[in-house]
């Protein structure tokens, strides 16, 4: 009796070491994610275009920095087809009549001895989708991270290096077929985004892969878990996943880096460029950075 006591004692302390978040005690950041029509880094980093260029590449300030207070008021312009930044250009040819401009999220992470997890909430704008153009999933939502200041100019745009002017249905491209991409990118040296997804459609595998020259969909094995659902009209997602970096374009997560990250939610069965995105934001493990705007302490339970 005593084995079999000992035995359940010890069953029961490996389950609370692996117990689920109490997210009750885990602070939520509000973010707001638009609606960026067809603004790829090309755009976002030309000073005709965009006058915060300069505050961006000379006093090396977030978009975050100038941006988290009215980016609901840009979604609004762009999802409308109307002229926004300094050359007034309309970022969305094909405006989406009576579709929201943007999602106000509520963002959690926090992280025990092995795992981080992230978690998403979100209240579903009024569809208004003509046609199902993902039918299998009514949302998708995805994650990218470096490697900790792997990837040049993350740490002020977050993940829209990956984002560019000649991917799949921005106006003037002319490969059906081309998605996300990063300039340069190196697997072996780090410089590449983490990539994990959660999508909603039965039978729908999450993804865990990866972007260098080239979106990988699969070849990571960090992500654990991928979870989602709706309570009313209510979105809840989160994600859990391993410290460490154990597959292909898994970056590892360790104390004492900072980890440059943006994410997008495909809504009301969008696909491709159709979503809305997170300015860049950073995390870190139990560090304490309140003079940052941008970034979130993710701190141990």
């Amino acid at each position: 009796m005593k084995r079999i006591s000992l035995l359940l004692t010890g069953l029961l302390l490996a389950g609370a070491a692996f117990a689920a978040p109490d997210w009750s005690k885990v602070p939520a950041r509000k973010m707001t994610l638009f609606y960026p029509g067809q603004a790829g880094l090309e755009w976002v980093m030309n000073k005709p275009d965009h006058s915060a260029v300069p505050d961006i590449v000379d006093k090396k300030r977030s978009c975050a920095k100038c941006h988290e207070g009215d980016a609901g008021e840009i979604g609004d312009k762009i999802v409308a087809g109307k002229p926004v930044g300094s050359s007034k250009t309309v970022l969305e040819n094909e405006p989406q009549n009576g579709k929201a401009g943007y999602i106000p999220v509520s963002f959690q992470a926090v992280h025990d001895d092995k795992k981080i997890y992230f978690r998403f909430e979100w209240e579903a704008p009024k569809s208004v989708a003509a046609k199902k153009v993902d039918p299998k999933n009514e949302i998708k939502l995805a994650m990218m991270f470096d490697g900790g200041g792997t990837v040049e100019g993350a740490e002020l745009n977050g993940c829209w290096g990956t984002c560019h002017m000649d991917l799949r249905t921005m106006k003037n491209a002319k490969d059906d077929k081309k998605t996300k991409y990063i300039k340069g990118a190196d697997l072996a040296s780090g410089k590449f985004m983490d990539l994990i997804q959660f999508k909603s459609g039965k039978g729908e595998k999450p993804v865990d892969g990866y972007v260098d020259g080239e979106r990988h969909m699969e070849g990571g094995k960090s992500l654990v878990k991928a979870e989602g659902k709706k309570e009313g009209g209510k979105w809840i997602v989160s994600f859990e996943r391993m410290l460490a970096g154990v597959g292909k374009g898994d970056h590892g997560i360790v104390e004492g880096k900072l980890y440059n990250f943006g994410f997008a939610i495909h809504d009301d069965y969008a696909n491709a460029r159709h979503h809305y995105v997170s300015l860049g934001y950073i995390f870190g493990l139990d560090k304490p950075m309140a003079d940052v705007k941008n970034y979130i302490n993710v701190v141990k339970q």
